[in-house]
């Protein structure tokens, strides 16, 4: 059998990164993979995602610099389109194999299973190897959730992995789920000329994500003006040849659909694991962990399979955590803390949004302090005709700020200063002294920060409670 101190299950952007620091703590680490590195994230799921969209970017603002005068004739070519993300999958996966390299982390492809305490079976293209570990750590990801009626074949009805293959642009898409995924899809393929019809079980869009009431309408009209129909209390309930019947409160109806994307959710990667055998309480498909990751005795578990937002870089966060962790019991030093910090998300939509924090609803419900400033108050946002959106900052009594809602153009840079603000204790008084570059989106947060205050300066929305 061979041994080695930490064994890494999963190389996704929690197992890869906890690998990649214990290597740089000099503890001796395998990592074992069983497709490509870089996970769901890096080879289909973020990365490609946002390379899309980025890329489909002059597509969706053609009426934007209509206005401005400048006429685009943009056209997509998918072979081309889908070599460019290849490119950028290809050159980050290159990138992370150097790294562990670097940090003499072993690789192994192969499926792992735990077969008892510190021992684990990895099944490669060479046959089986038993492998002793110390510590294993779980980073396993999550998988897109089938619906039932609906099989994913690739063709016709379509995983979030299959939609960027980019196989072709379907005439009518059917988008069923209304979340992260299904939005940021559905706002591409509208892009690249299809049809588009997201259907959406519950009263609303982003569901779960803490996004206000405010900000779903704004997301909502948004998704109208870009021509991307929204069925909202509607339930997807069988195929046919033609389209999908959807009951509705007022009875089934068929809408067209010659590609069905189901973008209902991910479960998280548990099963086939061989965690019965260490003792691993797993409820709802999710590996159940106590302090520092811990999930049994030598196994800890990390990023989506261990629950709660299934993000890539709050796995990463995790995996940087852990690998602290167990390398202070390797290396007889004091253990840090496990302190996992304000989590912000940002989700590719047009326009963009972006939460960290406290939620909006929640806080309002709560009796603290929101304040909003709207882009359509900023100079920068008037440069780039793109005025729609909004910063929403809550603060406590003290005017500690707890959170933040951006909703418009860069929202996925702008929430890293309310996260890091919210990160260290500031309040509002803090941010409001910091001197910000005009004319630039980041003036929307020193703004919302005045309003807090009670001294807005471009805008009448006063904080309130």
């Amino acid at each position: 059998m061979e041994r080695t101190q930490v064994a890494v299950v999963g190389g996704g952007p929690g197992g890869y990164v906890a690998a990649r620091r214990l290597g740089q703590l000099g503890v001796e680490t395998v990592l074992i993979e069983k497709s490509h590195l870089g996970g769901t994230c890096l080879n289909e799921g973020c990365i490609p995602t946002k390379a899309l969209y980025v890329a489909t970017s002059p597509l969706g603002r053609r009426a934007t610099f209509a206005r401005m005068g400048i006429t685009l004739a943009a056209e997509a070519d998918l072979g081309r389109l889908r070599a460019w993300v290849d490119e950028v999958i290809g050159g980050l996966r290159s990138g992370v194999v150097q790294l562990l390299a670097g940090s003499k982390v072993e690789v192994l492809a192969g499926v792992a299973r735990i077969v008892g305490p510190g021992q684990l079976r990895v099944q490669t293209d060479r046959g089986e190897l038993a492998l002793g570990a110390e510590a294993i750590v779980l980073a396993t990801g999550s998988s897109p959730i089938e619906l039932r009626g609906f099989p994913f074949d690739g063709e016709r009805v379509w995983s979030s992995a299959d939609a960027l293959f980019l196989r072709r642009v379907p005439e009518h898409l059917v988008v069923i789920g209304g979340g992260v995924i299904g939005l940021e899809l559905a706002t591409v393929y509208r892009r690249l000329g299809s049809e588009v019809t997201v259907v959406e079980l519950l009263d609303r869009l982003l569901p779960g994500v803490g996004l206000s009431r405010r900000g779903e309408s704004v997301v909502r009209r948004a998704l109208a003006g870009q021509g991307v129909g929204v069925r909202l209390g509607a339930r997807a309930e069988r195929l046919t040849p033609n389209g999908v019947v959807l009951a509705t409160g007022s009875g089934e109806e068929e809408i067209p659909g010659d590609a069905v994307l189901v973008a209902v959710g991910r479960r998280p990667n548990s099963s086939d694991l061989g965690l019965e055998s260490v003792g691993v309480r797993v409820e709802k498909g999710v590996v159940v962990t106590g302090e520092g990751f811990a999930a049994a005795e030598g196994v800890y578990a990390i990023g989506d399979v261990r629950g709660g937002w299934m993000l890539a870089h709050k796995a990463s966060h995790e995996g940087l955590l852990v690998a602290e962790r167990l390398g202070a019991t390797f290396r007889s030093r004091p253990l840090p803390s496990a302190g996992e910090g304000a989590i912000p998300q940002a989700i590719f939509t047009q326009p963009e949004v972006a939460l960290v924090g406290v939620p909006v609803d929640e806080a309002t419900a709560r009796g603290l302090k929101v304040a909003r400033f709207p882009f359509v108050a900023l100079g920068r946002a008037w440069a780039e005709g793109e005025t729609e959106g909004h910063v929403q900052l809550v603060a406590d009594g003290e005017g500690r700020l707890l959170g933040a809602e951006v909703l418009g153009p860069h929202a996925s840079d702008l929430i890293a200063e309310a996260t890091l603000a919210i990160q260290a204790g500031l309040t509002a008084e803090d941010l409001a002294e910091a001197v910000h570059a005009h004319p630039t989106f980041p003036e929307g947060l020193w703004e919302a920060a005045l309003s807090l205050l009670g001294r807005p300066l471009h805008s009448g929305v006063v904080s309130a409670r």
